[in-house]
């Protein structure tokens, strides 16, 4: 009876821990995946490149359906999904903003439903940022 009731107790809180570990990875706000696409208006023959690489505490969570985008305010002026085979990291063409208003990165993952922003370099024409050994990685928040 004794061994009965501890196996009982032992399974409900295992049980009752695997569902609490995957809530926890899961983000309060679900958000659905962003349908981020770039400007017309944004579309220029002036534009600079980055190879971004994701923050390291992000990287198990990386996912080929991820997305992340370039934005001045509210509008896009590049939009990535990861490189095949490498799932954190891209490489994001970015059109001139015609604005100064300060660049942002966003970051989308699919398995934490969440985005993520972070402040990004000024818009430079013809610019590199990152390079294949050593990608820009955001300070995502």
């Amino acid at each position: 009876m004794k061994k009965s009731l501890l196996v009982i107790i032992a399974a409900v809180l295992l049980i009752g821990c695997k569902q609490k570990s995957e809530r926890t990875i899961l983000t309060p706000d679900n958000t659905p995946r962003p349908e981020w696409k770039v400007a017309e208006d944004a579309e220029s023959y002036k534009s600079m490149t980055a190879i971004i690489r994701l923050p390291e505490v992000l990287r198990p969570y990386a996912d080929a359906t991820d997305l992340i985008c370039v934005a001045a305010g509210e509008t896009i002026v590049g939009v990535a999904s990861p490189w095949d085979e490498v799932s954190d990291s891209y490489i994001i063409r970015i059109a001139d903003p015609h604005t100064t208003s300060a660049l942002t990165f966003r970051y989308y993952s699919v398995k934490l439903k969440r985005i993520y922003t972070a402040p990004f370099v000024s818009f430079a024409n013809d610019d590199m940022v990152g390079t294949v050994e050593k990608p820009f990685i955001p300070e995502l928040q």
